[in-house]
């Protein structure tokens, strides 16, 4: 009887670390780029943000969310950005990534924000 207790200890202990060990790359799922826009032109092109699917999965996973006001106060908002749609809890949202390495998450009425410091692989030459 004690073996068995143990056993259903360590298998819920398992369960319950398991249910922990979520990622945001599990969160972000079907992640497709479909369009990219520029205000500059001349100085912000397609070659400056991630235009590959493989691509914007990994800026996810790389980035951190941040608040807004960090956004605003700490990254550059560069003119251009790469922009499609992911699932997100079951939930289709559009997503956009700015060359500099910030981006948003926007499902329903909630935005989400990112920026990533690790991200200089993923964009062209600045």
């Amino acid at each position: 009887m004690e073996v068995r207790a143990r056993v259903v200890a360590l298998l819920a202990g398992a369960v319950l670390v398991a249910s922990c060990a979520t990622t945001r790359d599990a969160a972000f799922s079907n992640i497709y780029v479909a369009d990219f826009h520029s205000d500059a032109p001349a100085s912000c092109r397609a070659s400056d943000v991630p235009r590959s699917h493989g691509k914007a999965q990994e800026f996810f996973s790389r980035a951190k969310e941040v608040d807004y006001k960090t956004l605003h106060d700490h990254y550059e908002q560069a003119p251009c950005y790469a922009e499609g749609t992911l699932t997100r809890q079951g939930r289709s949202c559009d997503w956009r990534i700015r060359a500099g390495g910030t981006g948003s998450v926007q499902c329903g009425e909630q935005k989400l924000y990112f920026a990533c410091d690790t991200c200089d692989g993923l964009f062209g030459a600045k």
